[in-house]
């Protein structure tokens, strides 16, 4: 006569669904609590069989124990069990930080509303014994699937910080500390950059503006890529020195395309010396071929470059450097933001005062 423990064995083995049911992406840790021997060792066949990590605990004591040390992905917790009940198990498995968000199911043969109502008001599903074991793989991965999701949601938002516009604003004005001659300016022009920017309307979608201003921060970035010796000269670099000069644009480039989330926000880094007559750098763009941003740009950096103190010049007043921006329209700059600047200058020194983006 066939042992009973045995023939529970067997059941439970016929129960378990062929290999189209493994996970595909990593190997999910399960913790199966349950003080059934038989259901437990079914239950882990089972969970083991479809390709699953399977860690197992025979009361609710043991069960926090083990989710607390193994920080399993899921919990499956049956519902009537000595020491600690299911309700009782999930409660402690929530007021501890390391299994707070630890998806759980109720595994049980308990099908009566009320319990089933309570279950699903605490645990992430309810599931009944029997049951097919099909169905429970599959209800399994769904919810891990929203918790990877989750978890990939958070990442993202995490990227997003460390890409904010206050860390972003810190990588540019790095520069300043490599560059004697710059102190400041990385803050003034994004501050012109963004008040010309607006009052053009050029740019009305939110992100894009977003994006435009973080490049405007980091325009000058690719000059953490300079010797020292060239971007501190305190007299006219040569040839050969303005040669490497030109090559910051293109080293901007190179230090944030590997950044997904800033790639966005490099056409000013790249494009800022353009010249709408085609004798800029590093690409020889003209005219609209030049990114809008970076011809908006363009105008305010050279004006603060201007009224701004050198090793190797004084600053300019106000009006000469505005007679000078007025000069090169149509050739450094496109005309109509020139016209648009000078036009506007007043009310734009306003709003930069403000120090608002």
């Amino acid at each position: 006569m066939m042992n009973v423990e045995v023939f529970q064995r067997r059941r439970y083995l016929d129960m378990i669904p062929s290999s189209d049911v493994r996970i595909e992406e990593k190997m999910a840790k399960i913790l199966v609590v349950d003080d059934d021997a038989n259901s437990l060792f079914g239950v882990s066949r089972i969970l083991s069989h479809a390709g699953f990590d399977v860690i197992t605990a025979n009361n609710g004591y043991m069960g926090l124990r083990k989710a607390e040390n193994e920080q399993p992905d899921l919990i499956l917790l049956d519902l009537n069990m000595p020491v600690m009940n299911s309700f009782q198990t999930k409660e402690m498995l929530d007021s501890t930080p390391a299994t707070r968000y630890t998806p759980t199911i109720f595994l049980t043969a308990m099908s009566d509303r009320t319990y089933m109502l309570d279950g699903l008001t605490l645990a992430d599903d309810y599931i009944t014994k029997p049951f097919d074991a099909e169905v429970l793989i599959a209800r399994l991965k769904t919810i891990l699937r929203r918790v990877d999701m989750g978890y990939k949601l958070a990442i993202q938002d995490s990227k997003k910080a460390i890409y904010s516009t206050s860390r972003i604003q810190q990588w540019g004005q790095a520069v300043e500390i490599h560059d004697n001659c710059a102190a400041g300016h990385t803050q003034r022009v994004t501050c012109w950059f963004a008040a010309l920017v607006q009052s053009l309307g050029a740019i009305r979608d939110p992100e894009t503006l977003d994006f435009a201003i973080k490049g405007a921060m980091l325009h000058d970035i690719g000059k953490l890529a300079i010797p020292d010796e060239i971007l501190n000269k305190s007299g006219p670099l040569n040839d050969d020195e303005w040669e490497i000069m030109h090559e910051h644009p293109t080293a901007a480039v190179e230090m944030l395309k590997v950044i997904e989330q800033l790639k966005p926000a490099l056409d000013i880094p790249h494009y800022h010396h353009e010249r709408w007559d085609g004798n800029g750098y590093p690409e020889g763009l003209s005219g609209e071929a030049i990114p809008l941003c970076a011809r908006i740009f363009s105008v305010v950096d050279v004006y603060d470059a201007l009224i701004s103190v050198r090793p190797y010049k004084m600053g300019l007043e106000e009006k000469t450097a505005l007679e000078m921006i007025q000069a090169e329209s149509g050739k450094y700059f496109d005309p109509r933001i020139v016209e648009h600047f000078l036009s506007h200058f007043d009310s734009l020194k306003t709003t930069v005062a403000d120090g608002v983006y």
